[in-house]
């Protein structure tokens, strides 16, 4: 059994049905819904929570979404934190994720992408709704292509076919369609895929992100 408190200063629907959802899970003991700041930081003070959503469209008394994000990191280290943007871009991406939070969803997601997220970060792990996974995916790829012919860069190690490979995959392509796309086989594609992630040490596209961060593929 486990935690979740949500903080949001208004309520909407979205909030209403984030907190219909996580509040409907069997094996969530405590759901709590927190308007303002002050509430929030006393709920985590004195009860034990394992996961926080936090809404990206909070006042957070002139702070911006980052510097609270990272606040709450510094003072409750052990709180998971997944954060929902009402939109998306490379800069929110990177800019919550670098700051602390262990997952992050578009307004837009789905309840199952929701619960998908406080399940996995609950577990240790990072989470991306898959409008992100394309996002940081595309942004990867740019930056290759921009950075490409240079003797350090990663990017070098691919080939032209594992590049279309990887553009396609961002682009949101399942392994038949970028097949039929390509005319090649589906194994041959799923072969593609390990030897890109082999070739540049990740293995999930959690990783391709840390991967990114680290290297200063994105400029933030």
């Amino acid at each position: 059994m486990f935690g979740v408190v949500l903080y949001a200063e208004v309520s909407t629907i979205l909030t209403a049905g984030i907190q219909s959802a996580i509040c409907s899970l069997e094996d969530v003991d405590q759901c709590v819904l927190c308007t303002n700041e002050n509430e929030l930081f006393e709920m985590l003070r004195t009860k034990q929570f394992s996961v926080l959503i936090i809404t990206l469209n909070n006042s957070h008394n002139g702070e911006s979404h980052y510097q609270f994000i990272k606040n709450l990191k510094m003072q409750f280290n052990r709180i998971r934190i997944v954060a929902i943007a009402p939109r998306i871009s490379k800069e929110v991406v990177f800019q919550t994720i670098k700051n602390g939070a262990n997952g992050i969803l578009s307004a837009d997601a789905t309840v199952q992408e929701l619960i998908e997220a406080v399940y996995t970060i609950r577990s240790g792990h990072e989470y991306f709704s898959s409008s992100i996974t394309s996002l940081l995916v595309n942004n990867y790829v740019e930056a290759m292509r921009n950075e490409a012919g240079t003797q350090d860069n990663p990017s070098a190690k691919l080939g032209k076919r594992e590049i279309e490979i990887l553009t396609l995959w961002g682009n949101g392509y399942t392994n038949i369609e970028i097949a039929e796309r390509l005319f090649i086989s589906v194994r041959t594609v799923e072969s593609h895929k390990n030897h890109i992630m082999q070739k540049l040490g990740t293995r999930t596209t959690v990783d391709l992100l840390k991967f990114a961060i680290r290297n200063n593929i994105v400029s933030i």
